[in-house]
């Protein structure tokens, strides 16, 4: 669903838990955060979806490292060094990730409160962030894969992703599409069979099947716009 708001367009995908809310930003905000960017997006959160929450981002570094979040007060902005994921047990938690074509994986699991979102870029893929990051909540909170969803938000897809023999030779060849000139990889798929790996149900992965670099796009694209382009953001919160 698109809806209009004081940061322009966001998207909200389907089958959010009572009490959750995700959604997704678009060209229409720039996504690099300020203190002024952020208030308005812990404004957005608080009009739109009834949350005090305070948002917790990273500086990413297409690794795999994962870094808990405990909630200081609301509308408030804190930036974690170095990694490129997130998770909280606790209430009032906003976690967002930022993206220009990498895979935002979004992970809820209602039963025992406990969120997750995941930078996924291809060299996050070949490190198995996502399965890095479902071992770490396990570890350090009650969090359950069997009881969980899980969002694939909107990322460079296969018909847009071409890559050379070096990425492609990191994937399984079921992930490389080689119908096109030249290989493309086909991050979205790859990561779905991951979470069925590690405990999700097939029904419990939803995937935006949106583009961010094809023609028309609503979303801000490093393939298409290079450095003049801005940042998608993906933010959970409970």
């Amino acid at each position: 669903m698109i809806e209009s708001t004081a940061i322009g367009r966001i998207v909200i995908p389907r089958e959010i838990p009572p009490g959750f809310a995700l959604f997704y930003t678009t060209r229409d905000f720039p996504g690099f955060l300020s203190e002024e960017a952020a208030r308005g997006l812990t404004s957005l959160i608080a009009n739109r979806f009834g949350i005090d929450a305070s948002l917790s981002t990273c500086r990413q570094v297409h690794g795999a490292a994962v870094r808990g979040v405990r909630t200081p007060r609301p509308h408030t902005w804190n930036e974690c060094d170095s990694c490129d994921a997130l998770y909280s047990g606790e209430r009032n938690a906003a976690l967002g990730i930022k993206v220009a074509d990498c895979l935002p994986v979004t992970m809820i699991d209602p039963v025992h409160s406990v969120i997750a979102n995941v930078h996924s870029g291809w060299r996050g893929a070949v490190q198995r962030i996502t399965a890095e990051t479902i071992a770490t909540v396990q570890r350090e909170t009650r969090f359950d894969a069997a009881a969980s969803r899980a969002w694939l938000g909107p990322s460079i897809r296969v018909c847009c992703f071409e890559v050379g023999e070096e990425v492609a030779s990191q994937f399984d060849e079921r992930y490389v599409d080689r119908s096109y000139p030249k290989p493309h990889a086909d991050l979205p798929r790859f990561t779905r069979d991951l979470l069925l790996q590690h405990g999700f149900a097939e029904d419990a992965i939803v995937d935006s099947e949106l583009c961010t670099r094809c023609d028309g796009s609503i979303f801000h694209s490093f393939r298409r716009d290079g450095s003049a382009g801005g940042r998608n953001l993906a933010i959970v919160v409970q």
